[in-house]
């Protein structure tokens, strides 16, 4: 009701599963995805990657039970161009809408208003939903995939080519970047946003 009561905003599907999401897109080729974070459903970072690789113009707005910047930056980082906590009101998501339309990144302010002026300044400076690449690199999304999934350092190192002090640097490197403190606090934030499933969890 909130989209459709917007002006120049047309509503025109709905999916709960990741197969009727690429059904939708086939048939209707949006401009825009506003997404709900659900790992459940396969809603997360891997997808978001997967669309935007399928188009790199694709607008994504992730809408998240999280107000934690951690989340927003794993997110950003996947490729999403808006974030919006679900706790906020309504007029947050129409803000993301009329930002992200005009080619820029938005946050949602409860997360803004606490972020430190350096990181909000990277990711206000985005345009056009390009990859933060100041968040996460790519060698470090690999490693926090393979640290979420009960890898040691040491099994870091030997399927990265890396030495075993490389490994603990990006360890440490991510939970500087991410704002955590253990190990743990990097399983959870994988796990939320889709980057590892639960039977990978599970296996540590």
């Amino acid at each position: 009701m909130l989209l459709e009561s917007e002006v120049g905003l047309t509503v025109v599907g709905e999916a709960d599963t990741v197969d009727r999401l690429h059904e939708q897109l086939r048939a209707h080729r949006p401009d825009l995805i506003l997404m709900t974070l659900s790992q459940r459903a396969g809603f997360g970072s891997s997808l978001i990657e997967s669309l935007r690789r399928q188009n790199p113009k694709m607008k994504i707005i992730v809408i998240s039970p999280h107000d934690e910047l951690a989340f927003a930056r794993l997110l950003l980082a996947a490729g999403a161009t808006g974030y919006v906590s679900e706790r906020s009101p309504a007029v947050e998501l129409r803000n993301a809408l009329r930002e992200v339309a005009h080619g820029r990144t938005f946050l949602d302010s409860a997360i803004s208003d606490r972020a430190d002026p350096a990181t909000l300044n990277k990711i206000k400076s985005l345009e056009g939903g390009q990859k933060p690449s100041g968040f996460l690199s790519k060698r470090e999304t690999e490693v926090l995939r393979m640290l979420a999934q009960g890898f040691t350092n040491q099994q870091v190192a030997d399927a990265l080519t890396l030495s075993v002090k490389t490994a603990e640097t990006y360890r440490v490197r991510l939970t500087r970047k991410l704002g955590v403190k253990s190990r743990a606090e990097l399983f959870r934030y994988a796990f939320e946003v889709g980057m590892v499933g639960p039977d990978q969890l599970l296996a540590q």
